[in-house]
């Protein structure tokens, strides 16, 4: 009977083999694979692993220098798949908080849950925008602040109390007409002015004693 031999130190090799420790050398994103620097090696073109890759998908690619595991069935490298990630002196964790589920981007944005506040944070980079697309957008918060400036390019409608605490400066649009109307009773708890013309303090001419009107306000 035929027995097939292995040198000690070639079994120990691969062995050893089976699973190791690298950094990301070079990345072939439209291939989905990268070459791991292991030791003073680096391996052939492998393919990484991600979370999920059926019907959900999930695009997440190693960055170069990024610490990773080399999974190798067999301690071969050429059938091995990338595992990421382990954190380096490199690229540090964005939180040591155990009730923080944080994503840190490489411009500097930090999306962040704290599930013991409950509160949803995320911090842009300078000149990042949001945005979500199409349909509608709600938000059952009790209390929403904007510490910035709103723009609102198109209709705006309040179906509860505005109170605006800073005064209000409303122009007519480009198709001209009124630049406000009000369907009920406007109350003024100091004065209206008009054309310069204080409805509480204008002087009426032509007074005289008796059933006679008054001249209109000058």
């Amino acid at each position: 009977m035929h027995r097939m031999t292995i040198d000690r130190s070639e079994l120990l090799r691969l062995l050893l083999n089976l699973i190791r420790f690298g950094t990301i050398a070079e990345i072939d994103h439209d291939a989905q694979h990268v070459r791991v620097k292991v030791g003073k090696n680096t391996t052939t073109w492998r393919p990484w692993i991600t979370a999920r890759a059926g019907e959900t998908q999930i695009w997440c690619p190693p960055s170069l220098g990024e610490q990773v595991i080399l999974l190798s069935p067999e301690g071969d490298f050429n059938k091995a798949a990338v595992l990421p990630a382990v954190y380096s002196d490199k690229f540090k964790t964005p939180s040591t908080n155990p009730a923080h589920h944080t994503i840190r981007y490489m411009d500097g944005t930090v999306v962040q849950y704290d599930s013991s506040s409950h509160t949803l944070t995320a911090t842009l980079s300078d000149g990042t925008s949001v945005t979500l697309a199409p349909g509608k957008v709600t938000s059952n918060a009790e209390d929403t602040i904007c510490t910035g400036n709103l723009t609102v390019e198109k209709n705006l409608t309040v179906n509860g109390f505005a109170a605006l605490n800073a005064g209000m400066n409303v122009k007519a649009g480009k198709a001209g007409g009124a630049a406000a109307m009000i369907q009920g009773i406007m109350q003024a708890t100091v004065d209206v002015i008009a054309s310069g013309i204080s409805l509480v303090k204008h002087p009426h001419g032509g007074v005289k004693k008796g059933g006679d009107d008054t001249e209109g306000p000058k």
